[in-house]
């Protein structure tokens, strides 16, 4: 199993097939957080709204961005990857 890319990454980024993947791979991770936190947030009934639309709209992004890794090119895919690495880190690290 690979880990998502990060910024701090020495290698290459690009390796053919393998950064589509885990582009794919890091955003869904980065979906499943917001769907999480918002299946908490509807279970709890609680939660301030501001923080959920936040967190519903950042989760549409993220699907918008999995929908455009269909088609993107080496370097949008590397850019999507390595935005949804940094934020699924500091969405686990917080």
């Amino acid at each position: 199993m690979t880990s998502p890319l990060t910024p701090e990454d020495s290698q290459p980024l690009h390796q053919p097939g393998g950064d589509a993947t885990q582009a794919e791979n890091t955003v869904r991770k980065v979906i499943a957080w917001y769907n999480a936190r918002l299946a908490d947030t509807h279970r709890s009934g609680a939660g301030e709204p501001e923080q959920v639309a936040a967190w519903r709209t950042a989760r549409d992004q993220a699907a918008d961005d999995l929908d455009r890794l269909e088609d993107a090119d080496e370097d949008e895919t590397v850019q999507i990857a390595l935005a949804y690495a940094a934020r699924l880190k500091e969405l686990t690290e917080s």
